[in-house]
């Protein structure tokens, strides 16, 4: 029998009525992203480091730009919507400054208009976090309510936030994100505030101790929230120098050197050698550093602390005396020691410091510089001017500190040390070919641009260059060559930084033994300023090819370092020393007396 209208207007109110029903009845969402798209400040990337234009902690390179947009899930059920840079690349995200980066903004607003949760989650990290054990305050979180209330939140360093550098999670601070932004494994953190049920009208967030980045913000119901497990792999093909055809004989040991090659690899422990020789040659002692027919250890502590820093393991290995943390070229007592380069140029022989690293930084500027504070680069920079070196070649970074601000530099005085170098003789290079041209006999100093550093064979290049110029001076060279990569790899927890670091190590030293062996006059010597990353590898029997590798921490350590060595004088390192005999036993083979500790 055919329905009615009247029947079938009340079926369809009836169906209606069911659907409204079951969407009133039916449970909220359980989590909501918030849109921090008023409340940021700043963008993922930034370019040049102090610039103060923004750009998350405006350290350049080193930022958050490997962040992708869009919905980030954690621990499977919680979402977070993550600012897209492309649409808007200055406001992606909330940047409150600290005492390190005062001038950024300390506060923060964002809007949740009504809006309910059980929990406000944040998806977060700081920068410059004292220690985890001291839980100092990162921020002040305040949630208000709209009917006027609210509740104030003390976010704790250790506690309910991490630092983005460190991979460690917290009771209220699960580490969910990683990735690796060059040198650097950074880190975001998943942390849980408990809210009263009720509409909320604003969040305020407001920096204390530190620096902290708030990147995104979700309500919901509460969950448990899982920190993610790191998982090391390597995957990268590198280039790395042959082995050695024949093993090395050193019938030279009894003799002494004309010439000295002290190649640096900063941080490259023991365990950053033997990742990179089963990585790279799938066997256990391949490095062309490991062939060399000398090895021993150093131990690396400081005058005041087990675990040394670059600045006073660089004053030991290249003065002959302990200081403390942070100090170069000067005694705990702020006395002034001399180098053994400084006292090779004193004899007349030449004298090279090159690095990846700046050469204001702690292991060059321990060759030439005597601060109490290894941060002072403005001072450093006149010492490297004073110096009188053949040759100082590092990365771009320096050149700020040699040039006022009206220069476009970073020095806060009037003083443009650049100028004064060049005045002085010195040929400014920003790459190895302009190196290469520099006509012979000239002074360099060199801020060569990041293509130069990248490559694995880099420092070879670099010593290729400049071994020749180096060999004509009739009295002898003394070198030394750094490499900063592995201690990035170390402190990143980066195994491809760390082997590729090791690498650019390894050319060095092979570049460096083909012109010892060439010659029979010159000793070279291949160590640490300190391990860093407490790094500890293996590879697997049971799969072949596979690698457990293992860091137990992200800063430097206090195990012994070794030192490999070939060359005329290589017998004095053998066994276990101090990274002071270095020195001792340079002095020692060029009859040169260390300096006394002088004010």
């Amino acid at each position: 029998m055919p329905m009615s209208r009247m029947s079938f207007h009340r079926v369809a109110i009836c169906f209606a009525l069911l659907l409204a029903t079951r969407a009133i009845l039916a449970p909220a969402a359980p989590f909501l992203p918030l849109s921090l798209t008023d409340a940021a400040n700043t963008g993922f990337s930034d370019v040049e480091e102090g610039d103060r234009k923004g750009g998350w902690l405006d350290l350049g390179g080193n930022d958050l730009s490997v962040l992708p947009a869009g919905l980030l899930t954690v621990s499977s059920r919680l979402p977070f919507q993550i600012l897209d840079s492309k649409k808007n690349p200055d406001r992606t995200c909330v940047v409150l400054g600290g005492p390190k980066r005062p001038y950024l903004p300390s506060r923060a607003e964002i809007r949740v208009d009504g809006k309910t949760g059980a929990v406000l989650y944040l998806l977060h990290g700081a920068a410059w976090c004292p220690p985890p054990q001291q839980q100092k305050m990162a921020g002040v979180l305040t949630v208000e309510y709209a009917d006027g209330t609210g509740k104030e939140y003390h976010v704790r360093c250790g506690r309910d936030v991490g630092d983005w550098t460190k991979p460690d999670s917290y009771s209220n601070a699960a580490r969910v994100w990683s990735a690796y932004n060059a040198n650097t494994q950074v880190s975001l953190f998943a942390s849980k505030f408990k809210l009263e049920a009720k509409p909320i009208r604003l969040i305020r967030l407001r920096s204390q101790e530190c620096a902290w980045m708030v990147v995104a913000a979700t309500l919901g119901d509460e969950i448990s929230i899982k920190p993610i497990r790191r998982n090391l792999t390597l995957d990268k093909k590198y280039t790395a120098p042959p082995p050695f055809e024949k093993p090395l004989r050193d019938d030279l040991s009894d003799t002494r050197p004309k010439n000295i090659i002290l190649i640096i690899g900063d941080g490259m422990g023991e365990g950053a050698q033997k990742l990179t020789s089963l990585y790279q040659h799938k066997a256990e002692g391949r490095l062309a550093m490991q062939q060399l027919p000398v090895t021993g250890y150093l131990t690396t502590f400081s005058a005041n602390s087990e675990v040394t820093d670059s600045a006073a393991s660089s004053t030991a290995i290249a003065c002959g005396h302990k200081t403390n943390n942070g100090m170069l070229g000067l005694t705990p007592q702020t006395n002034t020691v001399l180098s053994v380069a400084a006292l090779a140029r004193e004899s007349g022989r030449a004298v090279a410091i090159l690095t990846s690293d700046a050469v204001t930084g702690a292991t060059p500027s321990g060759f030439y510089a005597h601060v109490v504070r290894r941060g002072a680069y403005s001072d450093i920079a006149e010492f490297a001017a004073a110096c009188g070196y053949d040759m100082l070649i590092g990365n771009a970074n320096a050149r700020a500190w040699f040039t006022p601000e009206a220069a476009g530099g970073q020095r806060t005085d009037t003083r443009n040390v650049l100028n004064e170098m060049t005045a002085a003789g010195y040929a400014v290079v920003t790459n190895a070919a302009l190196f290469a041209a520099v006509p012979e006999g000239q002074r360099v100093v060199g801020f060569l641009d990041k293509p130069t550093l990248e490559p694995e064979t880099a420092l070879g290049t670099l010593m290729d260059i400049a071994l020749p110029r180096l060999a004509r001076h009739d009295k002898g060279f003394f070198m030394m060559m750094e490499c900063t990569i592995t201690d990035a790899g170390g402190h990143g927890n980066n195994p491809e930084y760390t082997v590729r670091g090791t690498l650019q190590v390894d050319w060095a030293v092979r570049r460096a033994v083909d012109f010892a062996k060439s010659r029979g006059d010159t000793l070279v010597l291949v160590t640490a300023d300190h391990e860093t990353g407490g790094l500890f590898c293996s590879l697997s029997r049971a799969v072949p090819d596979r690698l457990t590798i293992c860091y137990t921490t992200t800063s430097h350590t206090g195990a012994p370092v070794p030192i490999h060595a070939f060359g005329p004088g290589s017998k004095y390192f053998q066994g276990m020393n101090d990274n002071t005999d270095i020195a001792k036993t340079v002095a020692f083979l060029w009859r040169m007396r260390l300096s006394a500790p002088t004010r």
